[in-house]
């Protein structure tokens, strides 16, 4: 099971309903999309950490190959992907972000 596929279907469907029911307008999903825009050393420091989760065990290799697919080769493909991507790679990579800096004894905020 591909759990980044599975979120992002997730996220995709659960934004739908949203804007269908009248919770978030169309225009307010546009504004977080481009909110979540990353910058060049963002992107390079999530291919890195992306790699070693995979190296790691924390990502299957078919979860890897998605995230890398999604971020493409510059942040300028990821920064064009819809907001149900970019929400769950961007939680994504908080998640790897704070398992590493546990791993080296920083205290990670929750």
């Amino acid at each position: 099971m591909n759990r980044i596929a599975a979120a992002i279907a997730k996220k995709k469907a659960d934004i739908e309903q949203r804007v269908a029911s009248g919770i978030v307008t169309a225009e307010k999903v546009e504004e977080t999309r481009k909110k979540l825009d990353m910058a060049f050393d963002e992107y390079v420091r999530f291919q890195e950490i992306k790699s070693l989760a995979v190296a790691e065990g924390k990502l299957t290799l078919e979860e890897g190959q998605t995230v890398y697919g999604y971020l493409g080769s510059t942040p300028d493909d990821f920064n064009k992907q819809p907001v149900e991507v970019k929400a769950v790679l961007t939680h994504l990579f908080s998640e790897l972000l704070g398992l590493r800096l546990k791993a080296r004894g920083v205290a990670v905020p929750q």
